[in-house]
């Protein structure tokens, strides 16, 4: 007699979206990649990848070097860049928003201003992604903090869950002070005690 197809186990899935922080816990600190890593998701796609960038490890040169338009998002000329994973080089910047005008002002940050309209991803309240492509008129006077990252961290949803079920990631709710934390490299001991306290 057939059996049915074993259902796949989705308790942990809705923990996958964007906003959650992964936190490398102490047995992985020699792991060459992900060891001791805060990572942010900060989109989930319908094809079921989640994608995400590691908030505390800073670079050895600054943002402006990895990319010369930065410097119409940045605050900061001298900001240092952050790797935010092995998959890709590309830059992308994470910034915090002012809120707009008013509630009856359409907030003109909701989609990328590129060529093609795609929304942008919000994985927190009033922080966005900006590709290095957009027109940066829109973003005159509405941008708070940002930092530039190099690279993605990227999963299949279903391996990302086999590797929180095995023990190699904390999940904890991420704020927009993690993502700006001014000791970025000991950021995950912080973030870490927060993971255990229930």
């Amino acid at each position: 007699m057939l059996q049915p197809p074993a259902r796949r186990d989705t308790s942990r899935m809705d923990e996958l979206k964007p906003g959650t922080l992964l936190v490398a816990p102490p047995a992985e600190d020699g792991d060459p990649t992900f060891g001791r890593t805060v990572v942010l998701l900060v989109d989930r796609e319908p094809s079921w990848t989640v994608a995400g960038l590691v908030l505390n490890r800073p670079l050895a040169t600054p943002a402006i070097d990895q990319a010369a338009r930065a410097t119409l998002f940045l605050p900061s000329l001298g900001s240092s860049a952050f790797w935010g994973g092995p998959v890709g080089s590309d830059p992308v910047i994470l910034a915090e928003f002012l809120p707009p005008l008013g509630p009856t002002t359409p907030d003109d940050l909701t989609w990328f201003h590129l060529d093609q309209p795609q929304e942008r991803p919000f994985p927190l309240p009033g922080l966005g992604l900006i590709a290095l492509g957009e027109h940066h008129d829109p973003f005159d006077g509405r941008i708070i903090r940002a930092r530039l990252f190099v690279g993605l961290s990227i999963w299949a949803a279903v391996q990302l869950q086999r590797e929180i079920e095995r023990g190699e990631w904390l999940l904890t709710p991420g704020t927009v002070a993690d993502v700006f934390d001014d000791a970025p490299e000991t950021l995950v001991d912080r973030v870490r005690l927060r993971c255990e306290t229930p």
